[in-house]
């Protein structure tokens, strides 16, 4: 579904235009430059040779061609594959000659770019990248943007695509039919922020851990007098201490109720304040 939004005209149109202009002039240019002194030889203008047609003229018109489609296509699917053809194009201006020198002897030796017609070292270097190299770089230059811009979805598009198809919801349907291609294709459940989930029923995962009344055997720990006696481990039940008298018996006060220092024994600290002891003698 992303794959068939379509995108405004002008998304490639300095491209294109760019892509047609470079694909006439590297068609052109070597057909019309002998009328100048400038290019390659033969030095008869509209001559065509071997090595212009299959040099030139024929990457030339493809470029053409392709950038037509860049310039006026609103499919990005489209505009992709003219711009992946243009690049090609371009590359064959660069290195045709080159890989032409691969084929027979007899078919090679017809198709050849030609002697500059200039013999200056810089004119050779001029006409050699104004004519092949330099237009061929410039043309997968802009071929590799335009791809690049037609691999893009920006929003405009999707509110474009959503008003096409009547949807009330206007970007948000555009985004949800968006989402739901990307989820198809990684293999994801479809679910926006702010939608429901329906997660699946219990049933379809067991739990890994029970945690029920039956989860445990019910004597595995079991707290009853039969598994632990009450028994004194030492052989002596509790009858065995008695417990009729202290086992500590209180010791004796050494200070008597008369010569107590404090001035008063344990009973008469509990006396009230101001009251003399009764068992003091008096004063």
């Amino acid at each position: 579904m992303a794959g068939s939004v379509r995108i405004s005209r002008s998304r490639g149109s300095l491209c294109g235009l760019a892509l047609v202009l470079l694909g006439g002039w590297g068609g052109v240019a070597p057909l019309a430059g002998p009328s100048f002194g400038y290019g390659f030889t033969p030095d008869q203008a509209w001559d065509v040779t071997h090595g212009r047609l299959y040099l030139s003229v024929l990457p030339g018109a493809v470029v053409l061609v392709a950038g037509l489609i860049v310039l006026v296509t609103r499919s990005r699917a489209f505009g992709g594959l003219c711009a992946l053809i243009a690049a090609l194009g371009g590359a064959w201006f660069i290195a045709g000659a080159a890989l032409v020198r691969l084929l027979p002897a007899g078919q090679a030796a017809s198709i050849t770019t030609g002697a500059p017609l200039n013999t200056a070292p810089s004119r050779i270097v001029l006409t050699g990248l104004t004519f092949y190299a330099g237009v061929g770089a410039l043309i997968v230059f802009f071929a590799a943007v335009a791809l690049g811009r037609f691999s893009i979805a920006a929003h405009k598009d999707h509110a474009r695509l959503a008003a096409g198809l009547g949807d009330a919801a206007g970007v948000a349907g555009a985004g949800a039919l968006a989402y739901s291609a990307y989820a198809d294709q990684q293999g994801q459940p479809q679910h926006l922020p702010g939608q429901t989930q329906d997660f699946p029923a219990p049933a379809q995962y067991p739990a890994q851990y029970p945690t029920g009344p039956d989860s445990f055997p019910p004597d595995q720990y079991s707290t009853t007098p039969e598994q632990y006696p009450s028994h004194d481990p030492f052989g002596l039940t509790q009858d065995a201490y008695p417990t009729s008298q202290a086992p500590f018996p209180p010791a004796p006060n050494p200070f008597p109720s008369g010569q107590d220092p404090a001035g008063a024994t344990q009973t008469g600290l509990q006396r009230p304040y101001g009251q003399p002891d009764p068992g003091s003698p008096a004063p």
